[in-house]
């Protein structure tokens, strides 16, 4: 991703955003957390010989404190293992799930019963498990690797004791899975080169049919759009609809601050639409889902009621249920057409989410502005 926002070079560009600062940070130098038999050893080898094309399924990931067993948690692993190097990648819908009190060994062993009595299609199972609960956040996280036979090949452990875990301050189940898989790309031996030569595959082509983004001619054409809003610069007239605080709640003032702030940093000339939109959007884990789901719901309204200015904007700020923070701010900016021009997400991943360190409605609408901004300057 750019600074600015998405460009459409990738879809690592639209999901990882959110994970690849911490996935390419500086992290273990072991693969396993404990001692391993000189057969465990020798059947590692094997798959690290295999390097970038060893094929391996992803089961649905174990999130006790959640209580429940997550296949789209296991889809995020598969796809950071896929840029990181990894080509023959699959997830499954079979879950294996821990008995209640299993220790971690148990488990692992457990796991590879399962595998052979549920044969796989590649050559390698990954089964993954996030401890913790709401109030504690992420205690611990798990991996094992068994081959077909189900033997194990690659078992990891971190504990809040442990330094990678410490350093990664994993805190909900997609930090978790960076951490994860950093360690399991560092066990198999892939390495920076591997991941720059990484290429997206069946993992970014299933994040990218459930999240309903745009293929790469509509990012061309968002990208010769947002030329046009930048060249347009202050004699752009932009309408800021009433911003989406729930499905049954919008902002009128919120759009007016927001407003006010974009005529305050000569960004275009800025004015509140004082009818409000009320958008329907699906309840989903996948942001991106959300964020689309926003995108073409606005870009129908558009189309059917243009609105009287050069462009459109709609945010939706997603604050946390205890309402002491943001958890996402979502703008969309659509020309008088309903045209796509910027599409855009922050969350408390990103750097300009966290420089704003969005709490209020108010500090939500100054990073809408500071990233419009980045588009337009």
């Amino acid at each position: 991703m750019s600074i600015r926002g998405f460009n459409r070079t990738s879809f690592q560009a639209i999901i990882l955003g959110v994970l690849l600062c911490t996935f390419m940070s500086a992290c273990c130098a072991c693969g396993g957390s404990e001692p391993i038999s000189s057969e465990r050893q020798t059947r590692l080898n094997v798959m690290r010989s295999k390097g970038t094309k060893a094929s391996l399924t992803v089961f649905p990931v174990a999130v006790p404190g959640m209580g429940e067993t997550r296949k789209d948690v296991a889809d995020v692993v598969g796809l950071l293992l896929e840029q990181g190097g990894m080509q023959e990648l699959e997830t499954t819908e079979v879950a294996f799930a821990t008995p209640t009190g299993a220790d971690f060994d148990e488990a692992a062993h457990l796991f590879g019963e399962f595998v052979r009595t549920h044969p796989i299609k590649t050559d390698y199972a990954l089964y993954v498990e996030f401890l913790g609960t709401h109030q504690t956040g992420p205690t611990e996280i798990r991996g094992v690797v068994v081959d077909k036979a189900g033997e194990s090949v690659w078992v990891d452990r971190q504990t809040r004791d442990d330094a990678d875990f410490r350093r990664a301050k994993p805190a909900e189940p997609m930090t978790c899975a960076v951490l994860l898989t950093k360690r399991l790309r560092t066990g198999l031996g892939l390495t920076q080169a591997d991941a720059n030569n990484a290429r997206e595959g069946r993992m970014a082509a299933l994040w990218a049919e459930k999240s309903g983004t745009p293929d790469k001619a509509e990012w061309d054409a968002m990208e010769r759009r947002q030329a046009i809003m930048k060249k347009a610069g202050r004699r752009a007239t932009i309408a800021v609809y009433p911003v989406r605080l729930s499905d049954d709640a919008v902002g009128k003032k919120d759009a007016a601050h927001l407003a006010g702030l974009l005529n305050k940093k000569k960004l275009c000339a800025a004015g509140a639409v004082d009818s409000p939109l009320r958008v329907k959007i699906e309840p989903a884990r996948n942001e991106q889902k959300l964020l689309w789901q926003l995108a073409r719901t606005f870009q129908e309204h558009v189309k059917r009621d243009p609105p009287d200015a050069d462009y459109a904007l709609l945010a939706d700020y997603i604050m946390h249920p205890r309402g002491d923070r943001a958890w996402a701010v979502h703008f969309v900016v659509c020309d008088r057409d309903g045209e796509w021009v910027i599409v855009d997400f922050q969350n408390d991943h990103h750097g300009d989410f966290q420089s704003i360190d969005a709490k209020t409605l108010s500090d939500c609408g100054r990073l809408v502005a500071r990233r419009l901004r980045g588009y337009l300057r």
